[in-house]
């Protein structure tokens, strides 16, 4: 029965990385609206819809009952220990929810170029600082540098506090038609959270954050538009009109990204409503904005935004891979944090794998799905078009085929501690890696190369940083290339802003490298929608 409807406030605390936080929420709120509400980031992929089953917290205190629907998607082991979902746990009075993070796996490692020394800055001056960030859409990474000398005096890296609105931009984009305040909120959220890192990151170097002048930003187009306050809600609907492209200065004091009252923040140029600048920033930071030989640039996420560097021109297309990649929509999936597994091999005839940390595993992470996938084709476990074998079809690996409650045939990498994929789950991956690879084979097909003629592979983000050349070629993520080509170059996005912010040469290449460009909208592409349907299937024998 649903207690009677009240107005006022109740109190109750959160507790989240070790720290307790007090809150109070309206009567009534459900958990995650509560963790929103105190600007505290909790993993939620669909966003809230109760769709995906991830935003899993000990919640106790005057809570409503779990229902049927909720029970479906916690073991009894996890409801005895008072986990719930907090997007259907109402709160009644007095509460607590506890957060439970791992280590969350943050790429801020990068590969860059050479250049002339010349800081962003309006007034010369002594002790100045700088700050260059990517937000991307799971996780952030930001560099303070001295600004006299371009130093780099520290790094962070944190996931991204926006997540708790969905793990993907149509998910947060979504909640700000609902709701224009979802606007504000996220804007807030992601402010709230550089301004610490950089106040951090100035402690620990004994350094002042008031000496923090001038910054360099960049992300996907999206989430460029809700870092400034925009409203990105354009993007979502055909014809995908950007609000802006960016490549320009703004307030940064006024957005509560710095509290230096006279700080302004560079937001990198984008090339259209899903090619960011995160990948002006990538090709720039890769030396590809000036490419005379043919260069292959991806960066793998939700969106697989793939830039083509010829001697012509560059050559840029954003493929829809969805939120999979993440550890979204995958039954066991989670964020690459402490006990996710990030490797699937085998090995004397076993399949076995590795954990973020080396901890015990308790889910799996993009990386781990992808070499599993990948093992699973090696092994017969998956024929080409994505079938788990029976178990009286698996040969010596039978031992690693289970059945679900229906009696389809699942992959049990680890039986002790369930951890599995399905059916479902190879069909999420085979969307998501022939969106990438349909983008791809559109792209060189509209600058006439060839999959031959390319020179080099360049795999950036911290995503891609985690993945295996033989695996993702495996799978047919990308086509048929020689491994040796590949190469994984890390943030390169958080590289180019650093450059941006204390180079002459990047400085001028992100002024131009937009009118050097050519974008292929792939959502009306026939090509595209071709090579899609094709790029579904997996290739058989080894690669």
């Amino acid at each position: 029965m649903r207690p009677v409807e009240q107005t006022y406030n109740i109190k109750g605390n959160i507790l989240a990385d070790g720290k307790q936080y007090p809150v109070s929420v309206p009567y009534g709120m459900t958990a995650l609206e509560a963790v929103r509400f105190a600007d505290i980031p909790i993993y939620s992929p669909c966003g809230g819809n109760g769709t995906c089953g991830k935003c899993r917290a000990k919640i106790t205190g005057n809570i409503s009952v779990m229902d049927e629907r909720e029970k479906n998607f916690l073991s009894e082991e996890e409801r005895e220990k008072g986990i719930r979902l907090a997007c259907m746990c109402r709160l009644y009075g007095d509460f607590e929810i506890d957060i439970q993070y791992g280590n969350l796996r943050v790429q801020t490692d990068f590969k860059g170029i050479s250049y002339t020394f010349s800081p962003l800055v309006k007034d010369k001056g002594e002790n100045l600082l700088g700050l260059a960030a990517d937000i991307g859409t799971t996780t952030v990474a930001l560099y303070l540098s001295d600004l006299q000398n371009g130093k780099i005096l520290a790094t962070r890296g944190f996931r991204n506090p926006q997540s708790a609105y969905g793990a993907d931009v149509i998910s947060r984009i979504d909640k700000i038609m609902k709701d224009k305040n979802a606007l504000v909120m996220q804007q807030k959220l992601i402010a709230d959270a550089i301004r610490e890192a950089a106040s951090d990151m100035c402690v620990s170097v004994g350094r002042s954050e008031m000496d923090i002048v001038s910054a360099v930003f960049c992300g996907n187009t999206v989430m460029q538009h809700m870092a400034a306050g925009l409203d990105p809600s354009t993007i979502a609907n055909a014809p995908f009109i950007a609000p802006t492209l960016f490549g320009e200065e703004y307030d940064a004091y006024q957005l509560g990204f710095l509290k230096n009252k006279d700080a302004f923040v560079y937001f990198a140029p984008c090339f259209a409503s899903y090619v960011g600048g995160d990948i002006a920033c990538g090709m720039i930071a890769s030396g590809l904005d000036a490419c005379r030989e043919r260069v292959l640039y991806i960066d793998v996420g939700t969106n697989g935004e793939i830039g083509l560097a010829t001697e012509k021109g560059l050559y840029f297309c954003s493929a829809a891979a969805g939120p999979a990649f993440e550890g979204a929509h995958i039954a066991c999936g989670m964020a690459g944090i402490t006990g996710a597994v990030s490797e699937v091999f085998i090995e004397n005839g076993k399949i076995g794998y590795r954990t973020v940390d080396d901890a015990d595993a308790v889910g799996i992470c993009g990386s781990g799905i992808i070499d599993a996938i990948a093992v699973m084709l090696d092994t017969g476990l998956v024929d080409e078009t994505g079938c788990i074998a029976e178990k009286e079809d698996a040969g010596e690996y039978a031992s690693y085929i289970d059945e679900d409650d229906d009696g389809n045939p699942v992959f049990m990498l680890d039986k002790e501690k369930n951890i599995y994929i399905c059916g479902r789950d190879i069909r999420e991956i085979q969307l998501a890696k022939a969106a990438i690879c349909a983008g791809v084979d559109t792209l060189l097909h509209e600058a006439d190369v060839s999959y031959e003629s390319l020179s080099d592979v360049v795999i950036a983000g911290g995503f891609g940083s985690h993945l295996r050349a033989e695996s993702i070629c495996r799978i047919g993520m990308i086509p048929p290339i020689d491994t040796k080509k590949i190469s994984f170059v890390g943030n390169a996005a958080g590289a180019g802003a650093l450059s941006i912010l204390l180079g002459a040469e990047p400085r001028e290449s992100a002024k131009t490298i937009c009118a050097r460009s050519e974008y292929t909208e792939l959502s009306k592409n026939a090509y595209f929608m071709e090579k899609y349907i094709e790029e579904m299937m997996f290739t058989e024998g080894e690669s």
